[in-house]
């Protein structure tokens, strides 16, 4: 009997490793038995501990700050995946068909067996050089779209799964052979998550949040960076040229203290932009104190917002801690890339 699973969970932030192998090879059992032109594809997601790094550079190939994800950041929904086999440019060569996700018998329960089938691989099996993933985007392989025009809707309060990507350089494969890969994939979110907070001691004053919301945002954002192409690995990707900005901008979006709320990548530094913003209005002891405005800018010592905005770009956590002093509003930023979880086993199919 088939297993139903209604979503995957993985206790990761900033990447998810899958950890792949490619098959092909002959089968007894008529079931699962491929054609000779044929390549299976096979891996396993795995939750393991995380690993952090200490340098923040310009790129995803290096992460700073762990930071706990909950389940709804790293969801992905099997039935809304898709496995493409791509060229050295990135174009998409062949597809990953039959894709089947199933518990594995692992005591800790939080693996899954992840099968698919690249078939007729024969005649492009020597152009392939790159294995994709797009996740949780409303995908088919049959669609006419390019993956670089596909969109999704922010849906705020109803999206159950993360728009993801990711890329990784496969090995020379081998009809009728099994090869096993050893590099990981990375998956990047489509989104971006931003947080507003007071101060532990500020109740303590009688300070309160009365409302808050973003000025300006995107309702529509893209699913694949911009160069996806040009990339290896996800890690490739770098900061200042892979935002993909959907132009849909609408004035707010509403914020509740201490809850993520995720949005799509917004430009704040083309010429002409309207840079993003959000007013918070704060209360004291029940009554309205007072109406401030936080930007997504670099902040001083002092929490003064300093230098030119910068862009709200996907898989990017915005964390504003603000509190009263002397007087004044003061704000901490803290800007990070949500970390990633690496796997203490090698896996090998």
């Amino acid at each position: 009997m088939p297993y139903h699973i209604k979503h995957i969970t993985l206790i990761a932030v900033v990447g998810i490793m899958l950890c792949l192998v490619m098959a092909a090879c002959s089968d007894s059992n008529a079931e699962d038995a491929i054609s000779m032109d044929d390549v299976r594809v096979a891996f396993t997601l795995a939750v393991a501990d995380v690993r952090t790094t200490r340098a923040a550079n310009e790129g995803w190939d290096d992460y700073d700050h762990p930071l706990p994800g909950i389940e709804k950041e790293n969801m992905i929904n099997p039935d809304d995946l898709y496995i493409a086999i791509c060229d050295n440019g990135g174009n998409i060569i062949g597809n990953v068909e039959t894709i089947k996700v199933v518990p594995t018998s692992d005591p800790s329960g939080n693996k899954y067996a992840i099968t698919g089938v690249w078939k007729n691989a024969k005649d492009n099996i020597a152009k392939a050089k790159k294995i994709m993933i797009v996740a949780n985007c409303n995908v088919s392989k049959h669609s006419t779209i390019s993956l670089s025009d596909l969109t999704y809707n922010l849906d705020t309060g109803t999206r159950e799964y993360i728009p993801m990507w990711g890329v990784a350089s496969l090995p020379a494969l081998t009809l009728g052979t099994q090869t096993d890969m050893t590099e990981p994939i990375y998956l990047l979110r489509a989104m971006a998550k931003v947080r507003v907070g007071m101060r532990s001691d500020m109740p303590s004053y009688g300070y309160s949040i009365g409302s808050m919301h973003i000025n300006n945002y995107n309702t529509k954002g893209y699913c694949l960076p911009n160069n996806y192409k040009l990339a290896d690995r996800t890690q490739d990707i770098r900061f200042n040229n892979s935002l993909h900005v959907f132009d849909s901008r609408e004035a707010s979006i509403d914020l509740v203290e201490e809850r993520a709320t995720y949005i799509t990548e917004y430009d704040n530094t083309s010429s002409g932009a309207t840079p993003a913003t959000i007013t918070i209005n704060l209360n004291r002891n029940g009554k309205h104190e007072g109406t401030y405005t936080l930007y997504f800018r670099n902040y001083d010592t002092a929490g003064e917002p300093t230098g030119t905005p910068y862009d709200i770009q996907r898989n990017h956590f915005y964390t504003f801690m603000v509190y009263k002093e002397g007087g004044k509003l003061i704000v901490n930023l803290h800007v990070r890339r949500w970390n990633k979880r690496e796997y203490d086993e090698e896996i090998i199919m």
